[in-house]
């Protein structure tokens, strides 16, 4: 877990910008050989995963258009049960918790982008992921309220996997986990760890392949031992704990990682991003929306 780089970085490949909207060649072939995402397996996946919802009482008043639904076949390489539980697990988590997909508004969810809580870097790694940068210490909950949060990450998360780019290749998580235990431990309940846990894992169809700490605090330690327990051996390989931020660099290209971490990434904004993703058409379509009457 201690800074182990699986490969060394490649340094003359393409420049990814995060906001993409299709899938450049190479992609597609690697779609096709990791995914099973060929035409027949598109078809034949829509039409099993279609006769399986009509078959669940809880699909019965929603609808999902065909490109909401190849997110979930495709996160799950064409495993059409497999699919179709994330699937269900999604809904089933929207129903529990109507609040996160309701009410959303753009000058409460900006607070996230504008204190650099919660955002994406401006372009993606060389294997095509799109990278999440998460500022705890910057979260000031009397701000950006749990609640905020909560309806924070389905919109963020949704309207990035809109982009194929982000459904074939999945996200990477940089963490800086420097934390105040006075403004966030009375937020690190079960209930709270368990949903960004069970909702990350089991729901979202995406795909986290790192998750990279820096600058680990007491609190933050304290909150993964509470998670250890609970994590597979696939998911506690996914974690890298790293003692220096620019340990990042083993991991990432430099034009990736802030300067604040040793890299030369210098001021970006992400609210253009973010204010496309909450226009109505998009933040009614998260998770399928109620059938016309």
């Amino acid at each position: 877990m201690l800074d182990k780089n699986p490969k060394a970085m490649s340094t003359g490949k393409e420049v990814l910008p995060f906001s993409m909207g299709y899938l450049p060649e190479s992609f597609q072939q690697k779609s096709f050989n990791e995914l099973n995402d060929t035409p027949q397996n598109r078809i034949e996946g829509l039409q099993e995963i279609k006769k399986l919802m009509k078959a669940e009482e809880i699909f019965g008043d929603m609808e999902f258009d065909d490109e909401y639904l190849v997110m979930f076949l495709r996160c799950q390489s064409y495993d059409v049960k497999a699919a179709f539980e994330r699937l269900k697990n999604m809904l089933s988590l929207k129903k529990s918790h109507m609040f996160m997909f309701t009410h959303q508004k753009y000058e409460n969810i900006e607070i996230c982008f504008i204190k650099n809580i919660v955002r994406f870097l401006p372009y993606r790694c060389p294997d095509g992921c799109a990278a999440m940068l998460i500022n705890v210490d910057n979260w000031k909950p009397e701000e950006f309220p749990v609640v905020e949060v909560k309806r924070m990450a389905p919109i963020l998360l949704f309207h990035a996997l809109r982009d194929p780019m982000t459904q074939v290749n999945g996200f990477k998580a940089i963490i800086d986990a420097k934390s105040n235990p006075l403004k966030h431990l009375k937020h690190c309940t079960f209930q709270n760890l368990y949903l960004m846990y069970h909702g990350s894992q089991n729901c979202v169809p995406g795909i986290f392949h790192e998750y990279h700490l820096v600058n680990p605090s007491v609190l933050s330690r304290f909150c993964l031992s509470m998670w250890m327990p609970f994590l597979s051996e696939e998911l506690k390989k996914k974690i890298h704990i790293h003692s220096s931020p620019k340990g990042l660099l083993d991991f990432f290209p430099p034009h990736m990682i802030p300067t604040c971490y040793g890299g030369e990434l210098g001021d970006y904004d992400m609210t253009p991003w973010l204010r496309e993703a909450m226009q109505p058409e998009m933040l009614e379509t998260i998770c399928g929306k109620p059938k016309s009457s």
